[in-house]
């Protein structure tokens, strides 16, 4: 006898014993699921929350003649992009770059924010007249210098 040959009081009362049977596990499941969704969410907010505060900023400081072209724009762009994934395992939200603009005494000044996980590609030129600066507070992420063989940098 098959399922589409049974009538269709039979074919509930069926569906109903299975159902009957099996919604202990189905809770366990749901309870289960529950779970591991709500340590997830809590797991990301921390690593989201960890991220934003151990963050890095670095000056960018263009020269007078600092005019750059279309391509040069687009591969800085694409050079910000690259910061997510330079910080793996961090969230969007904690590994957002962040550009700003500030002015003191009439002079314009540039900042680009990141995580701290990504301070290298922060630190890297993306303009080939623009000067990059890490700021204050962050010795540990120097320029190299490299000495000539007299041995003077």
């Amino acid at each position: 006898m098959n399922l589409p040959d049974l009538p269709v009081d039979e074919l509930l009362t069926r569906l109903q014993a299975v159902l009957g049977e099996a919604a202990p596990y189905l809770v366990a499941l749901a309870v289960l699921v529950a779970a591991i969704w709500a340590w997830w969410t809590i797991r990301r907010a921390a690593l989201v929350r960890e991220a934003l505060a151990d963050r890095v900023q670095v000056e960018v400081i263009p020269t007078a003649t600092f005019n750059p072209g279309e391509g040069e724009v687009a591969r800085w762009a694409r050079q910000l992009g690259r910061v997510h994934y330079a910080a793996d395992g961090i969230p969007a939200r904690g590994s957002a770059v962040r550009l700003r603009y500030t002015a003191v005494e009439g002079k314009l000044h540039c900042y680009i924010e990141g995580p701290a996980a990504a301070a290298a590609v922060l630190n890297m030129p993306g303009f080939a007249e623009v000067e990059v600066r890490t700021q204050h507070g962050q010795a540990d992420i120097l320029p190299v210098r490299f000495t000539d063989p007299g041995g003077t940098p």
